[in-house]
């Protein structure tokens, strides 16, 4: 028979574990909410890339059960400080992704000879990097404090050095987008929210002290 003592562990570790998932639904949600606040007040164009590393930021501090005082605030001040170098960032992701789409369909007007395979084989290669990079450029950006050229870099290390992680974070993000298409509903109220804490809580468990020595 189980003591007096152990079933009122097994009482406060499944209120905690009921209480520390709800925590995190209604954090998300909040989340979700301030991202697409800040994101308008910056008009979208200047707003979404410092909401964005705002959300990854906070994002982080609760993977790391970091108790920092009030979300909005943190948020904003997170807003804040990196809004010039954020912009840099996501700006710079999104040129290098407008001419990989601007070549992938230039080469779809070159005649398909050995010339057109091998341009296309090194696109595709060269596209794959690039989307691999995006998925950690964010979570890298908020972890670690780089020169603004190295983030873009650096995001490939942890994508590199931990394939079977990368590959089950990917699959977790399109079932993800999966339930979002069939229940609208739950991309309202968490929408990129939980993608960015899928993201970030893979990316934390592939970072490391050497990754970027």
């Amino acid at each position: 028979m189980p003591s007096a003592e152990m079933e009122a562990r097994e009482i406060m570790f499944g209120t905690q574990w009921y209480f520390r998932l709800g925590n995190l639904g209604f954090n998300l949600v909040l989340l979700n909410f301030l991202w697409i606040l800040f994101s308008a007040s910056g008009l979208f164009i200047l707003g979404i890339f410092p909401a964005t590393a705002a959300l990854f930021a906070v994002i982080r501090l609760i993977i790391m059960e970091t108790d920092s005082g009030s979300i909005i605030k943190l948020f904003w001040n997170k807003f804040k400080t990196e809004f010039l170098a954020s912009n840099v960032i996501g700006y710079l992701m999104l040129l290098i992704g407008l001419l990989l789409y601007v070549d992938f369909k230039v080469l779809h007007h070159i005649k398909q000879n050995t010339l057109y395979m091998a341009l296309m084989s090194l696109t595709m290669v060269i596209i794959l990097v690039y989307l691999l990079s995006l998925l950690y450029v964010f979570p890298v950006f908020v972890h670690y404090d780089l020169k603004l050229w190295q983030y873009p870099k650096f995001a490939l290390i942890p994508a590199i050095a931990r394939p079977l992680r990368t590959l089950i974070m990917a699959i977790t993000l399109t079932g993800i987008l999966f339930v979002y298409m069939k229940l609208p509903v739950l991309m309202l109220l968490f929408g990129i929210s939980l993608i960015s804490f899928i993201l970030m809580k893979f990316a934390y468990l592939s970072f490391s002290k050497k990754a970027v020595e």
